[in-house]
């Protein structure tokens, strides 16, 4: 008999399979070149910087797999219109708010109101940078100096806010300038264009030129009033009672001084409103001279309803503190 040799007699295993063995030859092929190679590369890195961004957004901002990754790769925290604020810019925020509670003594709100308010902060600050542009508005540089040197003024000295703002948030004095005065500076002369730009108010005016005429009518002047000031958010009263005429605004005030009892004023452009005065009563003094008015006041239109509304406008989009 003749017996088999050992090698004719193993049993051949099949070799196991790699994910490149298992590629039709065409991308076998392909992937074994060059290109096929770099390819491969940035498809596993798309995949793994995919993973890590799920953990950015999953873990806490306080984590240092999220403070190590966002320090690398510019993950997206909000975006307004297309501008995006990184994960590392709301980090800077976050953290100066932190440090300021923490060098208070006080507890910072919870952490998902905290992102919430951090991340509003920012969205109204890109909003208001890109109404600001669309205007052709720059920051005035020297309204921001101005400021910054009021503040200076209520302060002990510039050496000891120097070192305040960096104990309390972290700041430098140009850090403090660029995140905080600019953005109020900025602000302050958008809110001074949205005010005088009648297109904008001429919904308000007619308004209160309706309520005007609705009194000259012979409507009572107090029940048009309740009505017109209700419309609006402020809730103005439409008795003011007794006004002395000494802390009444100078915009407002010759025009109400020159008010017979029962008398109306025309209707004024004041700063931040519209309005019509009547004068029920009227008390002179040595002192003082006291007015007893009735008022129809219209506000005008504010930045912050412009902002709002601009908002509701265009896409936003917030991976930290959502709504």
């Amino acid at each position: 008999m003749n017996e088999a040799s050992p090698v004719e007699s193993a049993v051949v295993e099949p070799a196991p399979e790699t994910p490149s063995s298992r590629l039709p030859p065409p991308l076998k092929k392909f992937f074994s070149t060059t290109r096929g190679k770099a390819i491969a590369v940035v498809v596993i890195l798309v995949v793994l910087l995919g993973v890590a961004g799920q953990q950015v957004y999953a873990r806490p901002v306080d984590d240092p797999f999220v403070r190590t990754m966002v320090s690398i790769f510019p993950f997206p925290a909000l975006s307004v219109n297309g501008t995006t604020v990184t994960m590392k810019e709301y980090l800077t925020e976050y953290d100066a708010l932190k440090k300021y509670f923490d060098g208070q003594g006080a507890d910072a709100p919870p952490a998902d109101e905290l992102e919430t308010a951090i991340a509003d902060t920012l969205t109204n600050k890109v909003a208001i940078r890109q109404l600001a542009q669309a205007r052709g508005i720059e920051i005035d540089q020297a309204r921001v100096e101005k400021y910054y040197q009021d503040v200076i003024a209520s302060q002990e000295s510039e050496e000891a806010f120097v070192q305040d703002l960096d104990d309390t948030f972290g700041w430098s004095v140009e850090e403090f300038k660029s995140r905080v005065v600019e953005s109020i500076v900025l602000a302050l002369q958008m809110s001074e264009v949205i005010l005088a730009d009648n297109a904008l108010q001429q919904p308000r005016r007619d308004t209160i030129d309706a309520a005007d005429a609705r009194v000259l009518a012979g409507e009572d002047f107090a029940a048009v009033a309740k009505e017109v000031n209700a419309g609006f958010e402020a809730g103005l009263e439409a008795d003011l009672g007794y006004v002395k005429l000494s802390i009444i605004p100078p915009s407002w005030a010759s025009a109400v001084d020159a008010l017979s009892i029962g008398s109306m004023t025309e209707v004024l452009d004041l700063p931040e409103g519209y309005a019509v005065f009547k004068a029920e009563d009227r008390t002179e003094s040595d002192e003082d001279t006291q007015i007893h008015l009735l008022s129809i006041t219209v506000p005008k239109m504010t930045l912050e309803e412009v902002v709002k509304g601009y908002l509701a406008s265009v896409e936003v989009k917030r991976y930290v503190g959502e709504i």
